[in-house]
């Protein structure tokens, strides 16, 4: 064999040789994907403290109990730093009760009937027919809407009321103090039918037992944290067995009107989310 042809055998077998991995990478490139972040094993210890108490699978009963206390809790400092002055403690008590009183009062069953939430910023968190029911209560600076499937809580659906339109935070303004505190989510995207531009709605976290979703509602000008049982989202389709249909549901499209007035720094933004800023309108305690 001439020294050429020798070259040209051993080239070859060099190619031969090497192509089979050359081949294996560029399979691996093609179907390498990043690794899913594993299954959280636990709950977060920070969602949980969102919840403020509550945990998933009360009762509507129990539910308004804990409400009911939180709300004494809240007065009781007050009320105990006037005890001295039997009219401003009298005042104190009533507005508590009152406060009580209104809760339980905004609690709803969706029967098939109308409501006011038909038609509203919560109107597709929840359907008629399906032993769904819904209490709210109004923290001040925040609106706890606490949803019901089969008399057990399975959702809580938390709005900001200065919210966008207000002179508040920013959807982005959330999310980055959100995620300093939780980590990176997941961005929720939506296509608008129109302009078929796909844009972040929301993004999402979850531990073992809960998803927790900042939400812009921005035809509400308003932003909401959504707090969901991931065993109860899981199993909707088998407990929505009915149907919903137009009249039961609304469609989104009207406005809401939110309430609050105070002008709040986006410092405080995770406070407010759990209800541990103080009643904006309670008078200020006083000593004995």
């Amino acid at each position: 064999m001439t020294r050429i042809g020798l070259l040209v055998t051993l080239a070859v077998a060099v190619l031969v040789s090497f192509a089979p991995d050359a081949a294996a990478q560029r399979r691996r490139g093609q179907t390498a994907e990043p690794a899913p972040p594993p299954e959280p094993t636990e709950p977060n210890a920070n969602i949980v403290a969102l919840m403020n108490g509550l945990t998933w699978g009360m009762s509507k009963d129990q539910v308004v109990e804990a409400v009911k206390l939180e709300i004494k809790n809240k007065y009781w400092p007050q009320i105990q730093a006037v005890a001295d002055d039997a009219v401003a403690e009298q005042g104190l008590r009533t507005r508590m009760e009152r406060d009580q009183q209104r809760f339980v009062d905004s609690c709803v069953k969706f029967d098939g009937q109308q409501t006011p939430w038909n038609v509203s910023m919560v109107d597709t968190e929840f359907t008629h027919n399906n032993q769904e029911e819904m209490c709210k209560f109004d923290r001040g600076d925040a609106t706890d809407f606490l949803f019901f499937i089969r008399g057990k809580l399975w959702k809580i659906f938390r709005t900001l009321n200065q919210g966008i339109g207000g002179g508040g935070a920013t959807f982005e303004d959330m999310r980055a103090q959100l995620e300093g505190q939780f980590g990176t989510g997941e961005e929720m995207r939506s296509v608008d039918q129109y302009t078929l531009v796909s844009e972040v709605v929301g993004v999402k976290w979850i531990d073992s037992q809960t998803e927790m979703a900042l939400r812009t509602l921005s035809l509400y000008g308003v932003l909401a944290v959504v707090l969901t049982e991931r065993a109860t989202l899981a199993n909707l389709a088998t407990l929505r067995r009915a149907v919903a249909t137009e009249s039961d549901q609304g469609s989104g499209l009207t406005d809401a009107v939110t309430e609050g007035t105070a002008q709040d720094e986006n410092s405080d933004i995770v406070d407010r989310l759990r209800g541990t800023r103080p009643d904006p309108t309670a008078p200020p305690a006083t000593n004995p």
